[in-house]
């Protein structure tokens, strides 16, 4: 089947949040972080609210906007280092994730991407810890291209990459970011999320639909794509 008969033709996902379950690692470590400065720590639940913008702004907001920017460094540092030894196993995959990325990459090929405002290196190292690699042609983090979402220049290269119009493309993600990237950039935007105020929120933004969990990802194309039966 082609890109012509099949609709959508790529398949662009987030991934804290919406392939792998992240937040408790990035809490851990952030705290980490905040600790050792005698700062209060963030509960899970803030940092379900605030993650997805980069780790940098993670920080900020952590340690407050208007605290010296010599202080949020350090933070971040603390942070950065403590994830790097704790994300690997302490990230696992959400529920359904690698089936998810099996049956697209077996419709569309190498037409699957991991868009994520994660560094490239740190998503591409999760992916093979978690055996999902093979599934994904292309990931993206900050430093691919130089920008994070909402920037539709994170999303714009692997559709030209692809050959795949923004319109026959769909990003799956679980923040407004994700929702705010794909529109600027053009592509549809499927959103994934469990908690019913947030999931209005996605859907208010232009998120086409939302599902509670990714492992619904392959019902929805059977039923809403092109070519998907």
């Amino acid at each position: 089947m082609t890109s012509e008969t099949l609709r959508p033709a790529a398949l662009l996902f987030d991934l804290d949040g919406t392939l792998a379950d992240s937040f408790a690692a990035i809490r851990d470590a952030l705290n980490a972080g905040l600790r050792e400065h005698g700062l209060g720590e963030r509960d899970l639940a803030w940092v379900k609210t605030h993650v997805g913008r980069g780790a940098p702004v993670l920080v900020r907001d952590a340690v407050g906007h208007e605290s010296d920017e010599g202080l949020q460094r350090s933070v971040g540092e603390r942070f950065g280092a403590r994830y790097r030894e704790i994300y690997l196993d302490q990230t696992p995959p959400l529920p359904g994730a690698g089936d998810v990325l099996a049956f697209v990459a077996a419709r569309v090929g190498r037409r699957v991407a991991v868009i994520s405002n994660k560094y490239e290196e740190l998503s591409r190292a999760w992916l093979a810890r978690w055996g999902l690699a093979p599934h994904v042609s292309v990931v993206v983090g900050p430093e691919t291209y130089g920008v994070r979402k909402p920037d539709p220049g994170a999303l714009v290269p692997v559709l030209e990459d692809f050959g795949v119009s923004p319109a026959d493309a769909l990003l799956v993600g679980d923040m407004q970011v994700d929702v705010a990237a794909a529109r600027a950039a053009g592509v549809p935007m499927l959103a994934v999320q469990s908690d019913p105020a947030a999931a209005e929120a996605l859907r208010v933004a232009g998120a086409v639909d939302v599902l509670p969990a990714v492992a619904e990802v392959p019902a929805w194309l059977v039923r809403h794509g092109v070519g998907w039966r």
